[in-house]
């Protein structure tokens, strides 16, 4: 070869590198992200997709969805390992294009925010622009192997096939498919959805919330094998119900749980679990859920169950923006759990602990809201917290939640006082204990508030807490000792 054929070779330009954008550029589908969008900004317009596919196809879905919804480019959870290797590569002079299944005009939103992209093409006048039509595309405009790609789909596998070199975005068996076609330049690592990180998306550690549905049996002094053996079955189900609902919350709070400063780590927020299989799992869950506890249990308290779902999900909708009333509402779901307990066994529920439940659990609720508003005034002060409130609401919430305590402790001390107390309990006197244990613990939540230590739900917070604990033995303890199964210690000693 002579010297000027090989300075010809090396000089030669790249081949222009062209990027796939769903589930490439981005950890997630802009399809999916305005769907959930629409969910929650306009859920009565879904009735109009079957509509949308009927009439114009995949292309015109696309389209109406991206016209109805205003989603944020640079809300969305970027590849930061791909972007910031075509920054680089377009530093050095090469050809950078986005070439997408994705609406044109949402994709060349994206693209004016990554700030790399020469050219973009998207599905647009009718022709989805994925699979074998982005190949064919993509050959008659840059010719055959003309051009590399860097995709992370099987439907990449055909544009890989007319590329002259592959770039993978995804897992092995990606990478692997990519290079039994062409040559495979560089693979992104991305994982699979772990096991971690759906117990994490099922809030798990959150089914300790759930113990208030034996409250009911506790008060009642109801300690069968059977009713205990139902209500833990109850709290099984109410788990797996409750867990469908968190999922939903957080595919609905995509984007400004994208913009808060710890939540923007969750698995449907990060892109590590797809929305597809945060809707799927949330079906089969409320399924499981409802079914079996109407099966097995009684059909009242999948009724419960079901109202807790509306409600959940009127709350993730609508009600949350509302100042205040969103707080009330959010207290309720423990009173709830209470309610949907005493529905297992039949056990009645008296007015003093409805009040009770309510004036507490409204004050950690006010808590946690607190703390939100501390953690988060700058995305509050922007108006993207996802909630009506102002950072000067804090002295406000506080005071209603320090109040709510001090209504709840008067409740309980009125209940101590009362003809049930004597007709439940041996010794009732001893429950007076429990009027400072509880004042003490509300106190230290809303000190915790107050110093920016309380990052979770207090009753969570409680499950791990060694104060807390402590709290609820001695709480447990004075129960047992005021109720009459308990033989008579002091009477023993004193004989």
């Amino acid at each position: 070869m002579s010297t000027a054929s090989t300075l010809s070779t090396q000089n030669r330009a790249p081949l222009p590198l062209c990027v796939d954008l769903d589930g490439t550029l981005i950890r997630s589908d802009l399809v999916w992200e305005c769907l959930v969008l629409l969910l929650k900004q306009n859920p009565a317009s879904l009735l109009l997709l079957p509509w949308w596919l009927l009439t114009g196809g995949r292309s015109n879905l696309k389209r109406q969805l991206s016209k109805r919804v205003a989603l944020d480019p640079g809300n969305l959870p970027y590849n930061q390992e791909l972007v910031e290797f075509l920054h680089a590569e377009r530093e050095q002079g090469r050809r950078i294009v986005l070439v997408t299944a994705a609406d044109q005009q949402l994709a060349e939103r994206v693209a004016d925010r990554v700030g790399v992209f020469e050219e973009v093409y998207g599905t647009k006048n009718g022709t989805n622009l994925k699979g074998r039509s982005k190949a064919e595309f993509l050959q008659s405009r840059f010719g055959n192997h003309g051009f590399e790609y860097a995709g992370d789909s099987l439907a990449d596998v055909h544009v890989w096939r007319v590329a002259g070199a592959a770039y993978v975005v995804g897992t092995n068996a990606a990478a692997r498919r990519a290079a039994g076609v062409t040559t495979l330049r560089r693979h992104f690592q991305k994982k699979k959805s772990s096991g971690a990180r759906w117990l994490g998306a099922l809030r798990v550690h959150h089914w300790s919330k759930n113990v208030l549905l034996f409250v009911p049996l506790i008060l009642a002094h109801k300690w069968d094998l059977r009713s205990v053996l139902m209500t833990a079955l109850g709290v099984f189900f109410f788990g797996l119900c409750a867990s469908g609902v968190y999922i939903l919350n957080d595919l609905l709070d995509l984007h400004s749980d994208r913009a808060h400063p710890w939540k923007n780590a969750r698995s449907f927020a990060s892109g590590e679990l797809s929305i597809p299989s945060g809707l799927f799992a949330f079906v089969i869950l409320e399924t499981i859920a409802l079914g079996l506890g109407a099966i097995v249990l009684n059909v009242n308290f999948a009724a419960a169950m079901a109202l807790y779902l509306v409600v959940n999900m009127s709350y993730s909708l609508r009600l949350k923006k509302i100042v205040l009333l969103d707080v009330f509402v959010l207290s309720s779901f423990y009173t709830f759990r209470i309610w949907a307990g005493s529905l297992i066994t039949a056990t009645p529920l008296s007015n003093w602990l409805l009040g009770f439940s309510l004036f507490l659990f409204l004050s950690l609720s006010m808590a946690k809201r607190y703390s939100e508003l501390l953690h988060a005034s700058e995305l509050t002060a922007s108006g993207n917290s996802g909630r009506g409130y102002r950072a000067c609401d804090r002295e406000l919430l506080m005071a209603i939640g320090t109040a709510s305590t001090f209504s709840a402790i008067v409740i309980l001390s009125l209940y101590v006082h009362s003809n049930e107390v004597v007709a439940l309990y041996r010794r009732p006197g001893l429950l007076w204990l429990m009027c400072p244990l509880l004042l003490y613990w509300t106190c230290r939540i809303w000190l915790k508030a107050q110093r920016g230590e309380l990052d979770e739900d207090p009753v969570t917070l409680a499950m791990s807490d060694r104060v807390s604990y402590l709290v609820g033995a001695l709480g447990l303890a004075t129960i047992f000792f005021a109720s009459p199964i308990m033989p008579s210690v002091y009477e023993f000693f004193r004989s």
